[in-house]
């Protein structure tokens, strides 16, 4: 049984001014051939390969590309992606079935459904008849196209993330049984039109939980083999756009039947989804008047370059020194500025000197603030994920320093980077657990290492291009009515608008 393998990861913000092109894949990620075979990282397809390991697959392996989320990919980077993408199928010759790990929350210009382009790609160079499973973050928007060229999908079951290389394992068990006309899938699929907060979405607790459990419940009692649930990245102003349900069944009448229960009991919990916020101001008084064993990790989830922010806002540090709070509270802080990197360099460690920081590239999200301190320290801004996102990656932050204002130390960085690992922080220097505050730009995923820390964590209140609060972006091309817009209304009766 031969198989070809590949992958192709990236998230967009459509409301981020950051652009991505091919060099956001070679500098994170991007191997092609033997080379994906030997892959430290435990991810999609190192799961797939224990599966075909022990299902008799050979794997005939591709290419395989990840990238730190962004704004729109660029349309002549994606025309070489395609390319090269195709080359590969194509070189790979004849084969049994296809597996492909992808995001499903791509966008590029001009094409709001990346993830269906590139099937098109696979399904132009080996025809319709061949069995094609793929993989998908749990954040994916899945879209009609999609549905329509595959045979099987596997989203991740956790939030925060940690198990890419179980979905990889589950998905080539899926294909080995659909080639093995073990199981002749048939594909429910239902689209909620509404967003709800990544914020409140773990899968450990909460609303998403208690529609995991149901949707296990479903499958053990066979009216389902494999369920995903697709509650999508929120920041992307595209169409057809929603909260998905993709059950693959043996029977079509139960899948689709099983799909509409999940989706209704999603749409009875979009409430429970909502999240409360804090703002800098709540978080200083509540260091300042509540002891707590550990440091107060305070998530900044607007600015988040993991959800294609920019990273480089300085709102936070900003009300902090408004605050005063830089001569009471240790705090470390990350900010992406390449211009104030490269001054703080020439500027040399343990100089004092001032720099202009913060909305460096979102130029439109606010003012630079001026400040003075004294460089500590000067890095080349590499590290090694230790949290399952992208456990044994290493992370590419460019040239960094630490920069002090009193007790408020600030990790400036040419490049974003995931911010969510304390694998970042120690890199340089910085020990979370001897601060106070820990800032981290991360929706949810920060959670998976941080929990570990402390249990003291709140989600501010803050502009940025990925914020929690969905309803003060400007979305365009969403169909009203549209949760959170739109609230008590027969979801069922829009749903053929986003579906």
């Amino acid at each position: 049984m031969r198989v070809i393998v590949g992958g192709i990861l990236q998230e967009s913000n459509t409301f981020s001014p950051s652009s991505s092109d091919m060099e956001s894949f070679r500098s994170h990620v991007f191997v092609q051939g033997a080379a994906m075979e030997t892959m430290p990282i435990d991810n999609e397809i190192k799961g797939f390969y224990k599966a075909a390991a022990e299902c008799g697959i050979t794997c005939i392996p591709t290419l395989f590309g990840q990238a730190i989320s962004s704004g729109k990919f660029g349309e002549e980077a994606f025309e070489e992606l395609k390319r090269l993408l195709e080359l590969q199928i194509r070189q790979a010759g004849e084969c049994d079935g296809i597996y492909f790990a992808f995001h499903g929350a791509m966008v590029v210009e001009g094409c709001d459904d990346a993830e269906g382009e590139m099937l098109s790609v696979i399904r132009n160079a080996v025809g319709t008849e061949i069995p094609l499973v793929i993989s998908l973050d749990l954040h994916a928007n899945v879209t009609r196209r999609m549905i329509r060229q595959v045979d099987g999908i596997a989203g991740y079951r956790t939030f925060p993330h940690v198990d890419f290389a179980d979905t990889g394992y589950r998905a080539g068990q899926l294909l080995a049984s659909v080639v093995r006309q073990e199981l002749s899938p048939k594909l429910a699929f239902v689209k909620i039109p509404m967003i709800v907060p990544a914020e409140n979405s773990q899968t450990t607790r909460g609303p998403f939980a208690e529609l995991w459990k149901e949707a296990e419940r479903g499958e053990m009692a066979g009216d389902s083999v494999a369920t995903s649930l697709f509650p999508v990245q929120p920041w992307l102003d595209i169409e057809e756009l929603g909260f998905s349900i993709v059950v693959v069944g043996k029977d079509q009448q139960k899948a689709q039947k099983e799909a509409e229960r999940l989706a209704d009991l999603a749409w009875d919990l979009r409430h429970a989804f909502d999240i409360r916020l804090y703002s800098v101001d709540e978080v200083v008084q509540i260091a300042r008047s509540e002891p707590v064993e550990g440091p107060i990790v305070i998530s900044d989830s607007a600015d988040s370059p993991g959800a294609g922010a920019t990273g480089d806002s300085n709102a936070v540090l900003k009300r902090l020194l408004e605050l005063g709070a830089e001569s009471r509270l240790s705090c470390i802080m990350t900010m992406v500025d390449a211009k104030a990197v490269a001054q703080a360099i020439e500027a040399g460690v343990g100089s004092r000197t001032e720099l202009c920081l913060g909305y460096s590239n979102n130029v439109h999200g606010g003012r630079p603030l001026t400040v003075e301190g004294i460089v500590k320290r000067i890095g080349d801004g590499k590290f090694l994920f230790r949290d399952g996102f992208a456990k044994n990656t290493e992370g590419r932050m460019g040239r960094c320093v630490v920069f002090q204002i009193e007790k408020i130390s600030i990790l400036l960085s040419e490049k974003p980077t995931f911010t969510g690992d304390p694998a970042m922080y120690r890199s340089m220097g910085l020990e979370p657990l001897d601060h106070e505050l820990v800032l981290v730009k991360s929706a949810n995923q920060f959670r998976a290492e941080y929990e570990k820390l402390s249990q003291h964590i709140y989600i501010l209140d803050t502009p940025g291009c990925s914020p929690a609060r969905l309803s003060t972006l400007p979305f365009s091309k969403i169909t009203q009515p549209y949760y959170p817009f739109d609230d008590h209304f027969n979801w069922r009766g829009t749903s053929d608008k986003t579906n």
